[in-house]
Parts: C-alpha cells; structure tokens; sequence
C-alpha cells in the first residue's frame, strides 16, 4: 500500500470539509510564519499596506510580503510563497 495506491485517491471535493474548517475561524488569531526570518507573529500583529484592490500584510520583523490578497471580477486570490505556515 503506498500514498499512490488508486484506493486512496480521491478528487479535490473531498477536502472541502477539513478546508472550512481551516479558513472559517477568526483569521486574526491565526499564526503565521515568515520565510524571510522565521518569525511567527498573530496575522492580525501584521503591517498591512491596504489598497482598493486587496491587501499586503508584511513581517513586523523583516517586511516580507506574507498572505497577499487580491480581490478580482475573476474571483479572490490568496497567495502564500512566503508564509511556512498557518495555524489556527
């Protein structure tokens, strides 16, 4: 049996319960660690450089942009190269 095995393989759908449950908690909270220096701070401790568009919350410590959000007709954008982690 190997994490490949087709017994094990599902689609995307299946993940839609541990997702909600991931994002529906108070996002200020959370914690998140940058990739710049490691330094793990509340997402609501974070700088946030706001625009009409979205936002960029940066590191306290070494300013890297962390989850940056973007609002679009296409949809919402969440990216997250420079965070290692969130916890809830």
């Amino acid at each position: 049996m190997t994490e490949r095995d087709p017994d094990f393989v599902l689609d995307g759908n299946a993940a839609a319960g541990l997702l909600q449950e991931i994002f529906v908690p108070e996002i200020t909270a959370a914690q998140i660690q940058c990739t710049g220096r490691g330094a793990t701070r509340a997402v609501g401790a974070l700088c946030l450089y706001a625009a009409p568009m979205g936002a960029v919350p940066r590191c306290t410590v070494c300013d890297e942009v962390l989850p940056r959000t973007v609002h679009t007709p296409h949809g919402r954008w969440l990216e997250m190269i420079a965070a290692r982690y969130l916890i809830f």
